[in-house]
């Protein structure tokens, strides 16, 4: 982590580098490939948030970890359906196939959008259950809208944590 700091201090006077390594690690935090590899990444991005209030509005912050977190998911939703169409699991899906289409059915029916809304705020659930639904075939605009939505108040709710508004729920997080 020493690296990280080194890295934070060198950028901290250039903003638009800033924004996007918010962007990056807000990204690769939503994405499976990336955020099974990263498991410190809530530590990297509340730093870099804490080294980018010199230099960046708190709208750009918030911005920056929006739209990175926003286009991770949405990039994981896209990998599951890519898993789905492509059939890459063969076995798995003529075996379940129609039990996975009634499961897909009941929970875009029944709560699954509130599923996808709350696990962006479990760490591992983050970007399983985005593949999830695009394993599942769920609607790829409610679940651009949905993933929109709760990435928007997770990035707030980092900043509150790092400006030091919301020092309780850093367990949460």
């Amino acid at each position: 982590m020493a690296w990280f700091e080194r890295f934070l201090s060198q950028i901290a006077d250039h903003p638009a580098q800033i924004f996007a390594l918010l962007f990056v690690i807000a990204l690769g935090k939503s994405t499976v490939m990336i955020s099974s590899v990263l498991p410190p990444a809530s530590l990297m991005l509340l730093a870099a948030i804490a080294i980018s209030q010199p230099s960046l509005s708190i709208e750009l912050v918030w911005l920056a970890i929006t739209l990175g977190a926003t286009l991770g998911s949405i990039l994981t939703f896209h990998f599951g359906q890519l898993i789905n169409q492509k059939m890459l699991f063969p076995r798995f899906f003529a075996r379940h196939n129609g039990r996975l289409q009634r499961i897909s059915e009941k929970l875009q029916h029944k709560g699954g959008l509130l599923v996808l809304f709350t696990s962006r705020f479990v760490a591992v659930l983050r970007y399983m259950v985005p593949m999830a639904a695009g394993m599942l075939t769920f609607s790829r605009t409610r679940v651009y809208c949905v993933t929109a939505c709760s990435a928007a108040i997770w990035a707030c709710l980092f900043i509150g944590i790092v400006s030091g508004a919301l020092y309780f729920t850093a367990p949460l997080i």
